[in-house]
């Protein structure tokens, strides 16, 4: 009885013996692993970080970055997903030194998915800068034109390019958005619509004004008298959208839609020259 046990014991030790080269390896490896993923991490954020100091100097980048956190977040979450991918190669290759080639090709096709994760998210976070850009820009010119909503249509433009980007970044994990598809489709159309009612309520007037002037400078000329809606004076200019009109008081602009609204009169003619 005590033979076997001793031989039994041997056997253990022959074992761990023969396994400890082994051990070894993969120890070193994943030390390795994790000595050169810092390394390559630190390379990594250090570039990006100099990248989007540069683009943050750019006028039209500079808030949206700064707002959207992707001048802090980016270099981190580059250099996070690198260290990750190396020590992630370095662990499976430990792995199969171990003889487990089962954890080893789940930790291969980790490794080689991690930069579609990554790709991911960087199209999410262009998504953002992009969106707080052409959002902002939008709603510049909708409030310049005088919409009543172009805050709300800026608002609009800039979710609806994030939803993209999201839609985009799903895509290239390898999941299927199709309900998301149909979901930035009919909120791109309501957003076009939107855009096009506002505007044309917002340039009702002013098209309602030079529609009016032409028909003004047909029936009048400059150095006429006229009366209209309680303005009366000589007609000194007759702009593509209003008439410039010298009263006792000064100089008058009225609108060209009030010519067609209230009813004008031809008090004097222009003395021919």
């Amino acid at each position: 009885m005590q033979q076997d046990r001793f031989a039994s014991l041997r056997e253990t030790l022959d074992t761990a013996s023969a396994m400890l080269p082994m051990v070894l390896t993969a120890a070193a490896l994943v030390l390795a692993g994790w000595l050169i993923g810092r390394l390559v991490s630190w390379a990594a954020r250090r570039g990006i970080a100099a990248i989007v100091t540069r683009l943050a100097k750019q006028p039209a980048l500079a808030g949206a970055m700064e707002s959207s956190g992707a001048a802090t977040q980016l270099p981190r979450v580059v250099g996070a997903f690198t260290f990750w991918v190396v020590f992630v190669l370095f662990l499976a290759a430990a792995m199969e030194t171990l003889g487990l080639p089962v954890v080893t090709a789940s930790l291969s096709r980790a490794a080689n998915y991690l930069p579609n994760v990554l790709a991911a998210l960087l199209l999410v976070i262009a998504g953002i800068v992009g969106g707080k850009i052409v959002g902002n820009a939008v709603t510049r010119a909708a409030t310049a034109s005088g919409m009543a909503l172009g805050t709300v249509i800026g608002n609009t433009v800039r979710g609806t390019i994030v939803l993209v980007a999201i839609v985009v970044a799903i895509e290239q994990v390898g999941i299927q958005a199709d309900l998301l598809v149909v979901m930035v489709a009919v909120v791109v159309g309501a957003t076009l619509a939107g855009a096009g009612l506002a505007f044309g309520l917002g340039a009702r007037s002013a098209v309602s004004n030079i529609v009016a002037s032409h028909y003004v400078a047909q029936a009048y000329r400059v150095g006429q008298t006229v009366r209209v809606g309680g303005v009366e004076g000589k007609i000194i200019q007759i702009t593509p959208a209003a008439v410039f009109i010298a009263t006792a008081e000064g100089r008058v602009l009225v609108p060209a839609s009030l010519f067609s609204e209230a009813t004008s009169v031809l008090v004097t003619e222009a003395p021919q020259s």
